[in-house]
């Protein structure tokens, strides 16, 4: 193999360690301003399209990959707009690139010849890429060398290499604001057919761990326990696995940097904490049947989460039920005192009750005006008018099938009119757009000081009205609980139950019903003609304890080698119904472990993974 080829080998496959190299120890900062810092951020850019709060960009693609070693690609963003102001996630269309790295030689490659263009020796060294009809130009130190066809790639060899995209900045949840990031992995610099003329794609080529703590810190709070931690690991590592491939009909990259994906910001945001989290889950997904599921999460969920179906795919999914989430005794919400109670009073024994985020109940006062202003916002297909919307609001109600199923949050209101019509606004986002939205002062119940709160608040739960002096109907007051969709893990709840000293194994299986944690599913095939196929995966295991799972087996056989010691054999026979399940326990050890999979035959395939306990 010639030295071109096996950089672009070199290149898909690097993978750094995940331990050396980084800080394992860092004075952590006030937990109170990381966690405002959070919450400001995604009340500002909204939740991540791996939470599901994105509806706009459809439903999440999920397909277990088909290889074992998983290197993505990572749409970076563009962080100001034309006039040069700064706006982080601006638009993933450059008008430029400038690259530098800071360590060892990096091999900068026309993908088209396979050519090399320039050997970059010395850190700092800045890159300037532009594009246009004739294709990639290309200056190095200021010295223009060339145009060219491209795709043009950053291939690195020295493995603490990190490169820096200087024409770009990012603001993490802690540290200074506006830095220049820094990315692992390898950088391309592309087009793709959805991509402007004149502008230019930055992908960040990356190993799946080394993603995963430039995410965790991002989605989740920094000063968070350990075990809420590596739950969203475990979630956003699933979400980007499953994803490979989502944007590359129209662009160069698998996932985005953004909410439109899951916030990414590369090594900057590697907060030590959400390192260790990360190395303490690698290679663990949610899956439930053999394929990595929607680990939908949200902000905090006011101790009762919902049902998918009332939110967003209208499919129940079996692993998306909603939960109370909280010690003793499972409230009885269909009891119309019990729902009041639980939804207007602080409620200690949730799991992300006030003790853990002011969101947890909330209160707001919504004017009569205010509600006529919003119901005429509503989309048509989202209201039901008899009569017209003339006239004034003077009265509002739940009616009987206005509550959801599991948590009881209000999906339909039925709003009266002093011309004599009503308008129904149903529907989870509609009825928050009028009576749960973030432009109306928010009265924190949790608060000791009543101090007012803004933000994503999830759907309400309760309506009260009330009259003016005069004993006509001037407004509700809105009652709830919770930050974003409800639907999935609560990582405030996440935090509560980790305190409370469950492990994310046991926090997982509590917000997804039903669900395995272990190794990401993988489909492992042989087709007539080829070679035999050796898949490798290297995954945690927390307590030396796992099954193999092999489903849909139309193989032969496979042969699978544990920690480069251990061989099973797994014959037909055993494959006669398309399933096995082996106890891989005795052959485990707590921390790292590996295994080889080789299918025996001349065709047929599996999907196999490893579940932890």
């Amino acid at each position: 193999m010639n030295l071109h080829k096996v950089l672009i080998f070199f290149a898909f496959l690097f993978a750094f360690s995940v331990i050396n190299g980084r800080a394992q120890v860092e004075t952590l900062q006030d937990g109170a301003a990381i966690e405002a810092e959070t919450m400001r951020q995604k009340a500002e850019h909204g939740e991540s399209h791996a939470s599901g709060a994105r509806n706009d960009l459809g439903p999440i693609i999920l397909g277990n990959p088909t290889q074992a070693a998983v290197a993505i690609r990572v749409g970076l963003s563009y962080s100001f707009t034309s006039g040069g102001s700064y706006s982080e996630f601006n638009t993933r269309h450059h008008p430029f690139a400038e690259i530098s790295h800071t360590a060892g030689t990096v091999y900068l490659i026309d993908r088209a010849t396979r050519q090399e263009i320039a050997v970059l020796d010395s850190p700092a060294t800045i890159v300037r890429i532009i594009r246009d009809a004739t294709g990639y130009r290309v200056s190095i130190a200021g010295t223009e060398i060339g145009t060219f066809a491209g795709p043009l790639f950053f291939s690195p060899t020295d493995k603490s290499n990190q490169f820096k995209i200087e024409h770009i900045r990012r603001t993490p949840t802690f540290g200074p604001a506006q830095q220049v990031p820094f990315y692992r992995g390898g950088i391309e610099v592309a087009h793709g057919s959805g991509t402007p003329d004149n502008t230019l794609n930055v992908v960040n080529v990356v190993e799946i761990e080394d993603y995963v703590p430039g995410v965790v810190a991002n989605e989740s709070v920094a000063s968070f326990h350990y075990e809420a931690l590596k739950s969203q690991a475990v979630a956003s590592r699933g979400y980007a696995i499953a994803n490979i491939g989502r944007f590359r009909a129209d662009f160069p990259y698998d996932i985005v940097d953004s909410t439109t994906s899951q916030v990414y910001r590369g090594v900057i945001s590697e907060h030590p904490r959400a390192v260790v989290a990360s190395n303490g889950t690698v290679g663990l997904v949610a899956s439930y049947n053999g394929r990595i599921i929607e680990a939908l999460y949200s902000s905090s969920m006011g101790g009762h989460t919902e049902s998918n179906e009332w939110v967003f795919n209208p499919t129940p999914l079996p692993y998306l039920r909603g939960i109370y989430d909280g010690t003793g005794s499972i409230p009885d919400l269909a009891n119309p005192v019990t729902h009041a109670s639980f939804w207007s009073s602080v409620q200690p024994q949730t799991y992300d009750g006030c003790n853990r985020t002011s969101f947890s109940r909330w209160k707001m006062n919504i004017l009569a005006s205010t509600i006529k202003t919003r119901l005429l916002a509503v989309p048509a297909a989202g209201k039901i008018v008899s009569g017209s919307t003339s006239g004034t609001v003077i009265g509002v109600e739940v009616p009987a099938d206005g509550l959801s199923g599991a948590s009881k949050r209000i999906v339909k209101v039925r709003i009266f009119l002093s011309s004599g019509s009503t308008v129904d606004i149903f529907g989870w986002s509609n009825v928050r757009s009028v009576f749960g939205t973030r432009d109306i002062s928010i009265q924190g119940i949790c608060s000791i000081n009543n101090v007012s709160l803004s933000g994503g608040i999830t759907n309400p739960s309760l309506l009260v009205p009330y009259t003016n002096a005069a004993g006509s109907f001037a407004g509700v007051y809105s009652y709830g609980g919770g930050f974003g969709h409800n639907v999935g893990m609560s990582q405030y709840g996440s935090q509560g139950r980790a305190v409370a000293e469950q492990s994310f194994l046991q926090i997982l299986k509590a917000y997804y019903t039903g669900i395995d944690v272990g190794s990401y599913p993988i489909r492992i095939s042989r087709e007539t003609g080829s070679g035999p196929p050796t898949l490798k995966q290297e995954f945690y295991v927390p307590n030396a304890l796992g099954t193999l799972e092999i489903r849909n087996a139309t193989v032969k056989g496979i042969n699978i080698h544990v920690n480069g010691t251990y061989d099973i054999i797994v014959r037909a026979e055993q494959l006669a119904d398309g399933t096995e399940s082996i106890d891989l326990s005795p052959y485990l050890v707590q921390g790292l472990n590996f295994i080889h999979y080789n299918v025996v035959g001349r065709n047929g395939s599996a999907t196999v993974n490893v579940n932890v306990q």
